[in-house]
């Protein structure tokens, strides 16, 4: 992880992000803010997309509410398990 201090440096666009393709860069600036560049993958991209999705998140939580309908010795009994 590298971090760039913004009020002492100057780089385009392009020069930072040629530099966070490689690393994970911390932008500061006036030591007060900071922001995270990093490179992501479609993985990274498709779970923010449903984390900010409500249908989807209201789906898994009406899922994680519902009880179990067959005991897990059941299912064993049934795999031989």
């Amino acid at each position: 992880m590298k971090t760039i201090e913004l009020t002492k440096t100057y780089m385009t666009i392009e020069e930072l992000l040629e530099i966070a393709d490689g690393e994970v860069i911390v932008l500061s600036h006036s030591g007060n803010r900071k922001f995270i560049v990093a490179p992501v993958d479609e993985f990274d991209l498709e779970v923010e997309s449903l984390r900010n999705n409500k249908e989807f998140m209201a789906y898994l939580d009406e899922i994680s509410a519902q009880e179990a309908t067959i005991p897990l010795e059941d299912v064993e009994k049934t795999l031989d398990l």
